[in-house]
């Protein structure tokens, strides 16, 4: 039986502070000890196997949850299939890599080695087998594990930063290590739940059916991930593009910031997903969404409008003179980042409710209106006019997601967007069962 939604989303707003505070410190050192050039390059440089993993990963980790909450197949036939199905892409995604390093690699990876750049392509296997190992756990609700394992990845990040970064100084490279082996890590404590859980370990039954109902299924959301991610950082390639690494470095900093506003919203709709693909009612779903909506932009609210005025110190403090730069692009993503934390919770609601291609008829249109914007204000106002590229498409995505959820839905807006008196209550009655526990 799984547990109720508060629960899980508490668990999970635990495992986001940890993961928050150890990856921070983690990118504090990276920061400091490779300067804003070298800050720039390792954010270039991890971004090649993270976008081919995205470009790649058809979609199965949705699939992955939404079938287990569909219970049309058993978890050895998924965990069997996954496997199989992460090594296949992997293969194409570093046959892709090998194409991008040598043909384009002047376009954006101007200032990396063609070695450093092939050194990340190692990583390609661990992430595809860890994301579709590790959305077992979501789609079963088994968020203990499921965020134990997230923990580990900012962890590891931070320790093996300390090893190779700071104590052996292997710059760049060092950085790259280290992120490298903290998806590692992560691998192997996903297959030891999975043993240890549900005796899952080696393959045994490989599903051409699931295979192809997770493929048809994940690709109607796939291009939605494919253009979010793009409209996550696309600023990055175009940064580098017109300007240089320690513009990246620079700017690199402002969107760790910001996107840590994001704790709530990440959390609650990681849980609200599998939840939603596991109800049936409509008004239920309903119900769930708009509490989880309104009650994330109003905490995401205050995190923002908290971290806007400690922003100046707080990176003079951590990240030191020398990343002072950040401090106006954070600002200025602050609003999209705020009003986009309900948009996350309305796209998994979509994919919750079998619709995942939703979001990637939204995700076209705001991802052209963020290149245009980038390709627009880059070369006028520098970072500054990406940011407020970053943070107005971040708002038109949200406009355009409620209004949708609130017609479809017969929904009203104050629903889903305004804190009610009531939700305190829903407060105070978790916090009087933890008590009683």
């Amino acid at each position: 039986m799984s547990k109720g939604v508060f629960h899980n989303s508490l668990l999970t707003v635990v495992r986001q502070v940890l993961s928050i505070v150890f990856g921070l410190l983690a990118m504090v050192i990276i920061a400091r000890v490779l300067g804003k050039s070298g800050q720039g390059q390792y954010t270039l440089a991890i971004l090649l196997p993270t976008l081919l993993f995205t470009l790649l990963n058809s979609g199965l980790s949705i699939s992955t949850v939404y079938f287990l909450g569909q219970k049309k197949y058993t978890d050895e036939e998924i965990y069997s299939t996954n496997l199989f199905t992460s090594f296949l892409l992997s293969l194409v995604s570093i046959a892709t890599g090998f194409v991008i390093i040598f043909f384009f690699k002047d376009y954006f990876f101007e200032n990396l080695s063609s070695k450093l750049l092939l050194y990340t392509l190692l990583i390609i296997p661990l992430i595809f087998t860890q994301k579709n190992l590790q959305t077992i756990f979501q789609g079963k609700e088994d968020f203990e594990k499921f965020n134990l394992v997230v923990i580990l990845n900012q962890l590891g990040l931070l320790l093996f930063s300390i090893v190779f970064v700071w104590f052996l100084d292997l710059g760049v490279y060092g950085a790259v290590m280290s992120f490298g082996m903290s998806q590692f890590l992560m691998l192997v404590a996903s297959f030891y739940f999975l043993k240890t859980s549900y005796g899952l370990f080696w393959p045994k039954k490989v599903s051409i059916d699931f295979a192809k109902e997770s493929f048809k299924f994940g690709l109607k959301g796939h291009l939605s991930n494919v253009l979010s991610f793009f409209n996550y950082r696309i600023d990055m390639f175009i940064i580098a593009y017109f300007m240089d690494d320690v513009a990246v470095g620079v700017y690199s900093v402002a969107v760790l910031l910001a996107e840590r506003i994001w704790l709530i919203s990440q959390s609650v709709s990681s849980v609200l997903f599998a939840r939603v693909a596991n109800l049936s009612n409509d008004d239920e779903r309903n119900r769930f969404t708009s509490i989880a909506s309104r009650n994330t932009l109003f905490i995401t609210l205050i995190g923002g409008l908290f971290l806007a005025v400690i922003s100046k110190w707080f990176i003079e403090l951590f990240f030191g003179m020398e990343f002072v730069d950040s401090v106006k692009p954070f600002l200025y993503m602050i609003p999209g980042v705020v009003i986009f934390s309900m948009s996350k919770v309305l796209a998994n609601d979509f994919i919750g409710r079998g619709y995942p291609e939703i979001n990637t008829y939204i995700a076209f249109v705001t991802a052209l209106t963020n290149f245009g914007l980038n390709i627009w204000l880059i070369p006028i106002y520098g970072v500054k006019g990406a940011a407020i590229a970053t943070s107005s498409s971040y708002i038109f995505d949200a406009i355009i997601k409620s209004t949708y959820f609130s017609f479809k839905n017969n929904v009203a807006f104050k629903e889903f967007y305004i804190f009610k008196s009531s939700d305190l209550g829903l407060y105070k009655n978790q916090i009087n069962k933890y008590l009683k526990k």
